[in-house]
């Protein structure tokens, strides 16, 4: 899919959003403007993707011309994605401290929410909230309960937790208002590795249960 101007609006000076693109296309879109190092930044949002450009070297109408001249997003290919990641969650006990809860509050057994949830066709949709927290969509609709009331001053790194239709994963230790359902025994940060966040937005992820695995 070709990227035009009605996928294009200015937000004042220095930054363009882009939207209308299917979220495959948009994720590629986001990792190549990022790749080519001509942008100050490329924030990737559910819906859309948000590209910050220097105003000192290019004006508004510049910037948009130079975006859409890219060779590089002449065709968006959806097929360039990232490879799919393969979590393994320990589910329950210490590791989840709301497991049983979450359970009782959609009247599953334990292992009907363990396999609703390894079953499903999961895809990171952004990256935020805390560095390298993974907003995964893909849960059947049933699967929806609210955050906590009284969030976490301490979620250790690792977390899995379940919230408003969606999974997420704490890359690092902090604050957090999601149940935790689990502990993902990957490594989620690696500061040696130059991508030192396991998950990327547009990534597609399969849970398995280490008990399972």
């Amino acid at each position: 899919m070709a990227l035009t101007e009605d996928n294009i609006r200015l937000i004042g000076d220095d930054l363009i959003r882009v939207t209308g693109l299917p979220k495959p296309e948009l994720r590629t879109l986001g990792r190549e403007l990022r790749a080519s190092r001509e942008w100050l930044e490329v924030v990737d949002g559910i819906e859309d993707s948000v590209v910050q450009f220097d105003p000192l070297s290019l004006r508004p109408d510049e910037a948009v011309r130079h975006l859409l001249s890219s060779k590089l997003l002449a065709e968006i290919r959806s097929d360039a994605e990232l490879p799919e990641v393969c979590l393994q969650v320990e589910f329950g006990e210490e590791n989840g401290p709301d497991f049983r809860a979450v359970c009782d509050e959609l009247k599953l057994t334990e292992q009907e929410l363990i396999s609703a949830i390894c079953e499903a066709e999961l895809r990171v949709d952004i990256v935020g909230f805390t560095p390298g927290f993974a907003y995964i969509s893909g849960l059947p609709e049933a699967l929806t309960v609210p955050r906590l009331k009284d969030p976490r001053k301490r979620v250790p790194a690792g977390s899995f937790g379940i919230a408003a239709g969606k999974c997420g994963t704490y890359a690092l230790e902090g604050p957090g208002g999601w149940p935790l359902i689990g502990r993902v025994v990957n490594r989620l940060f690696n500061p040696e590795s130059e991508q030192p966040f396991l998950l990327s937005a547009g990534q597609k992820v399969r849970v398995v249960s280490r008990s399972d695995a």
